[in-house]
């Protein structure tokens, strides 16, 4: 099993005192709250830096991850804008940047809500993902780096990006990514994913849309001696 630790430090202009750290026990999470500046108020001062450290692997020295923003009046109100990542191995002298970022997530959101580190090609190693935009439904899209056990760093995983892996759910014991989107009111579906050879196979896909306006119609395919095929329909009233 592997264990994931990640710490945040924040840093602003102008703040002040050390701030407590939380631990919580559900994702082995070690965080701490943003500091405050000397009247009280979290500063939102541009620019900005996130700090995290991600423990990838128990034979590996833990990372430091490093995400550079900007808040308002460079970024909207209410928000932040992370424009480039490093990871670096801690104690070594090797750093690999990511720049060309559009990260956009509340300025008040918690280091668990916008960069989250899981399992992602089930291969035993911590990989990240980082928020492009939230959403109000289901749709939230993501940058996602992957650790190369072979090179010893990560890498920004454009096959995971450009296969829309809307809203992923990460199922470590039967190997599956789950994604679930909604594209208008009666419209949504749901993909699963398996990981062969590192890369993604698509071997289920449900989506529901109106077949009239009192009922939706529930189209199923699944991949059948490499193809895609229909396997199942189902018609239901519409709530």
């Amino acid at each position: 099993m592997i264990f994931v630790l990640l710490s945040i430090m924040i840093i602003f202009s102008g703040c002040g005192e050390e701030p407590d750290a939380e631990v919580r026990d559900d994702h082995q999470v070690e965080y701490e709250s943003a500091p405050i500046d000397s009247m009280g108020i979290e500063s939102a001062a541009s620019p900005g830096l996130t700090q995290c450290t991600l423990s990838v692997h128990s034979d590996l020295e833990p990372f430091e991850i490093s995400l550079y923003w900007v808040g308002p009046p460079d970024a909207d109100p209410g928000f932040r804008l992370a424009h480039t990542l490093t990871a670096a191995p801690l104690g070594g002298d090797s750093v690999v940047v990511f720049d060309g970022l559009e990260s956009n997530y509340y300025e008040n959101s918690e280091l668990q809500g916008y960069l989250i580190a899981d399992d992602m090609n089930f291969d035993g190693y911590t990989d990240f993902r980082l928020m492009q935009f939230p959403t109000a439904g289901p749709n939230t899209c993501w940058y996602f780096w992957l650790f190369d056990p072979d090179t010893g760093s990560f890498f920004r995983s454009m096959e995971y990006e450009e296969s829309s892996l809307v809203s992923p759910e990460f199922d470590q014991d039967n190997k599956t990514i789950k994604c679930f989107h909604r594209d208008g009111m009666g419209i949504y579906g749901t993909e699963y994913y398996f990981v062969e050879e590192g890369h993604l196979l698509l071997v289920r896909s449900e989506q529901t849309e109106f077949q009239s306006p009192d009922s939706l119609i529930t189209t199923v395919t699944e991949l059948v001696n490499d193809e895609m095929i229909v396997t199942e329909r189902n018609v239901q009233e519409a709530d």
